[in-house]
């Protein structure tokens, strides 16, 4: 039995480490090192925070153990892990020096972090990338021993645990660099927001904005996931943050359990696509590529309109046709008011922008900035007459702590996964097989691509599922001629709707369990609902301008075709268009938007489909007014 003590100081001191987690992140981001004289290397800062999250997450597990032994277990290697990697961070430019003549001492030290992070994955990560990262291991082992192809060099397995455990292009790469200088800034940035009482008043907002529609509580849904969701970075944090109000109040106004949980799911999955504060991947993609991550934002900001816009034209459509009523008028808050008390909510992310494309500061300092604003306008004004307080702000930073431990834990793994493939060169073949396999069409290399990217990212956490993409399978898109941000986006977007697309959907099934719904049909309404998201990412390789890239009227012009054509599509889907719609109308309908959604740059006919698709939605305009019209003078 656990002796209560045991778990309150096991809990205090997990506590501290987490803290010390967003202390030494935050620090760096902040160059408080080089204010105070110290000379930092970025490998000392990643070993130190990456043994802070093995003991904490190990701490973890040591205060829900409910066997002694077990529990000793697991104190033993959280001890272990930090003493280890407090003596790297210490003495790393020396044992730096000594990796490559493999001392006995270095592959101790490696096997414990190692030991650490694959005992750690599955409960941090899930069994999937578990299973990824043992399938790769074991490549790395014995890929010399396979046939054709895919055979590797022979490395040894004590050069093979020192290289993955100290070098830049393992653990301690750049994934897990970004991880910990980047993301845990924002991810306290979001925190504090929550603590801050931001939520509510985006939640408000989204009330008072949308909550007089048709549809209103599923529009509510919609708004408040996008705003929660950027600020999170997990589509199925946000599902449980969010979902635990949204959807119940969509269920209430008369839209079916099934359909409330997949708006959920694909409003929540498609919050990391939203700037300014997009989901990890998105800081990683910008590293990965070279570029700041203002340009990653702009790239991606059509690509999320048309993703919002696609579910609220669905919500409106389906609300329209079933009658769904809007929010009663006594649950809808001021959006006035809330603007009176809320207005500094909208600084922190007015200095994020500023500071991120007008000074061109470094995606983690704007964090910071925007942090120490938002503390700012909270203890100055608070909202709703509550203010931020001393607790609350420990509580915060030990939760981002939290939070940061997994997504640490899974930077670490795909680390390892990069190494493996630089080492072996299993990239480079793999680039090769699939280029060959799509016999010199894009289109069908894009098809590869992704269900590739589906595939793997089934079960997977979304920065996981990113990075194995950008290694594996993002190359041979490039390789083939197509830009290297389109490439990302694209395996990106993919990697993300394996969050909705069955068999392992986890950001539905979240869902489904909150709605009380089946959780293989609220991952099929997610997929008939966020049918578009499947659809953009071919877009971006065919029409640049969808991701803002060449002359603006192209762009400008490609956005809105591509919007009108999801709006006819999901009519003809709905069934619904001024009044609702069955056989041949739908058909007709769904083949203009078809058209419209024909990128231009595909074939030079194809600059004639958009006039053909506008065409058509004219004409069945034109004639869903006069069948209205008829039904009135007849009715009359």
């Amino acid at each position: 039995m656990t002796d209560p003590s045991e778990t309150t100081a096991l809990t205090y001191v997990n506590q501290v480490l987490r803290g010390l987690i967003v202390a030494l992140s935050v620090g760096y981001a902040a160059n408080l090192h080089r204010y105070a004289g110290l000379s930092v290397y970025d490998a000392q800062l990643l070993v130190a925070v990456f043994a802070l999250g093995l003991a904490s997450g190990f701490l973890s597990m040591a205060r829900t153990a409910t066997v002694t032994a077990a529990r000793l277990g697991c104190v033993s290697i959280a001890a272990a892990c930090l003493v280890t990697g407090g003596f790297i961070a210490v003495n790393f430019v020396q044992l730096s020096m000594d990796a490559p003549f493999v001392p006995p001492r270095l592959v101790i030290i490696g096997c414990v972090l190692l030991g650490g992070l694959l005992l750690l994955l599955r409960r941090a990560a899930g069994t999937g990338i578990l299973i990824v990262v043992l399938i790769f291991l074991a490549y790395g082992l014995w890929g010399h021993l396979l046939p054709g192809d895919l055979q590797s060099r022979q490395t040894y397995w004590d050069e093979l645990v020192i290289y993955l455990s100290l070098d830049a292009n393992g653990i301690l790469g750049s994934a897990l660099k970004v991880a910990v200088v980047i993301v845990v800034p924002y991810l306290l940035f979001g925190q504090f927001l929550t603590a801050c009482g931001a939520a509510d008043f985006f939640n408000d907002l989204a009330l008072s904005g949308m909550g007089r529609f048709r549809g209103g509580p599923a529009k509510v849904a919609v708004s408040a996931s996008a705003l929660f969701g950027s600020i999170s970075g997990s589509a199925v944090g946000n599902v449980v943050g969010t979902g635990v109000v949204t959807i119940p109040m969509m269920k209430k106004s008369g839209f079916q359990s099934k359909y409330a949980a997949a708006v959920e799911a694909v409003a929540s999955t498609g919050g990391q696509l939203v700037p300014p504060v997009m989901g990890a991947a998105a800081f990683i993609m910008a590293d990965f590529i070279g570029v700041d991550y203002s340009a990653v934002m702009l790239a991606a900001l059509p690509s999320a309109l048309l993703y919002y816009c696609a579910i609220f034209i669905n919500v409106d459509l389906t609300a329209a046709k079933r009658g769904v009523a809007k929010v009663e008028e006594a649950e809808i808050p001021s959006g006035r008011e809330a603007l009176r008390q809320g207005w500094h909510f909208i600084l922190p992310f007015a200095v994020l922008i500023y500071t991120l494309f007008a000074l061109n500061m470094r995606p983690e300092r704007s964090a910071v900035m925007a942090t120490l604003v938002l503390l700012a306008g909270s203890f100055v004004f608070g909202y709703k007459g509550k203010r931020i307080h001393p607790a609350q702000i420990l509580q915060s930073v030990a939760a981002a702590g939290k939070a940061a431990i997994g997504l640490i834990i899974v930077c670490a793994a795909a680390g390892l996964i990069i190494g493996i493939l630089n080492i072996t060169g299993l990239a480079f073949n793999l680039t090769l097989h699939i280029i060959t396999a799509s016999g010199g069409s894009l289109l069908i290399l894009a098809l590869i691509t992704a269900l590739i990217s589906i595939v793997l990212g089934m079960g997977m956490p979304t920065v996981g599922v990113y990075i194995l993409l950008a290694t594996l399978v993002a190359p041979a898109l490039i390789e083939y001629g197509v830009p290297v941000i389109s490439a990302h986006l694209f395996v990106f977007y993919f990697g993300l709707m394996s969050m909705i697309t069955p068999p392992v959907a986890l950001a539905s099934f979240a869902a489904a369990n909150i709605a009380g719904a089946s959780a293989w049909a609220t991952s099929k309404e997610a997929m008939k609902l966020a049918w578009p998201a499947y659809l953009v990412p071919f877009l971006f390789l065919f029409a640049p301008g969808l991701i803002l890239e060449g002359d603006l009227l192209p762009a400008l012009w490609a956005i809105t075709t591509a919007l009108i054509g999801i709006f006819m599509v999901t009519a003809s889907f709905v069934g619904y268009l001024s009044g609702t719609r069955s056989g041949m109308f739908r058909v007709i309908l769904g083949i203009g938007g078809a058209l419209c959604l024909i990128p231009s740059g595909l074939h030079p006919a194809v600059a004639w489909s958009d006039a053909a698709g506008l065409c058509v939605l004219a004409l069945l305009v034109v004639s869903a007014k006069q069948s209205l019209h008829g039904a009135a003078q007849k009715n009359e």
